[in-house]
């Protein structure tokens, strides 16, 4: 009896430190491979290398993100949502959190060891940045969301740096803005719950519940930017390298605009909860533009 409640009692403290390590956010440091597939570069050593970038981001990450809770206990406990994360719900303590951490560290070094020193560099940064975004710039309104696009995009570098493998400043202008729209809707999410809630402001958070015009401005507007990026790319000279028929990639313009569109369309419905990208993740559409832009990558290459 006294084994059975050990092992459900570990099986437990398994669950929670998985809950707390958010492994379904990990899906966003597949920007990783976004160099290696861009340049046309795929192979099995660039593979691996982007690869080894996506496990030690994912780990960075979840690390920062640990350290995000300890931070914001108080403030999740009264959340109507996060008061039911492992950390604010008494589930696991914060000396365990501090185990973690030091154990995601650790493994996180072994990695680390022998790798290029710019890629190493970037991951210390990008370190840095995330705490301070924790600590720091999260309470000051559109700073956040510049700091969080710029996070996105260092995933992408780090994919470059790795694989040794040149960024185009067309990818890096599309990223930036295309994030801070996401950026942007995540926090429209939030204003929209906490009117919803009836709260004046986002807790640890600048914004108030007026601010949602504003927000929600700010999504519309980078998100069509980043689409003329694209548009602009597509006519650039680099283009002409990799594609026999980059006329076709107008395609992918038409359906990013479609997806950003109905991304804001029903993050201002209510619709989504959290994360827009958790959402996409979830979403049939989401997943149905992704073939298609997919096949008109693969399109352009071969007609």
């Amino acid at each position: 009896m006294i084994n059975i409640l050990l092992m459900s009692n570990k099986n437990l403290l398994f669950s929670n430190i998985l809950k707390i390590l958010r492994p379904y956010q990990w899906v966003k440091n597949i920007l990783v491979f976004i160099p290696m597939l861009m340049s046309h570069k795929l192979n099995y050593e660039n593979f691996l290398l982007s690869l080894k970038a996506f496990i030690i981001f994912s780990l960075v990450s979840s690390i920062i993100y640990v350290i995000n809770d300890i931070s914001d206990i108080k403030s999740d406990q009264k959340h109507p949502y996060k008061k039911y994360r492992p950390l604010a719900a008494g589930l696991i303590s914060i000396r365990e959190c501090k185990t973690l951490i030091l154990f995601l560290i650790i493994f996180c070094g072994l990695l680390l060891f022998n790798i290029n020193t710019n890629f190493l560099l970037l991951i210390i940064f990008y370190f840095i940045i995330s705490n301070l975004y924790t600590f720091i710039f999260k309470k000051f309104i559109l700073i956040d969301l510049l700091i969080l696009a710029i996070l996105y995009t260092l995933r992408i570098v780090g994919g470059g740096l790795i694989t040794d493998i040149y960024v185009s400043i067309w990818l890096l202008s599309f990223s930036i803005f295309f994030f801070i729209s996401l950026a942007s809707v995540k926090r429209l999410i939030e204003l929209i719950n906490a009117k919803k809630l009836r709260y004046k402001k986002i807790s640890v958070r600048g914004y108030v519940v007026d601010d949602k015009k504003t927000i929600n401005l700010i999504s519309v507007s980078t998100s069509y930017i980043s689409i003329l990026v694209l548009i602009l790319y597509i006519n650039s000279p680099q283009v002409l390298k990799l594609y026999s028929s980059p006329k076709i990639l107008w395609g992918i313009c038409i359906i990013m605009f479609f997806w950003i569109s109905r991304i804001i369309n029903v993050t201002k419905k209510g619709e989504i909860k959290d994360d827009p990208i958790i959402y996409a993740i979830n979403d049939k559409i989401s997943y149905l533009c992704l073939v298609l832009i997919l096949f008109i990558i693969w399109l352009g290459t071969t007609i």
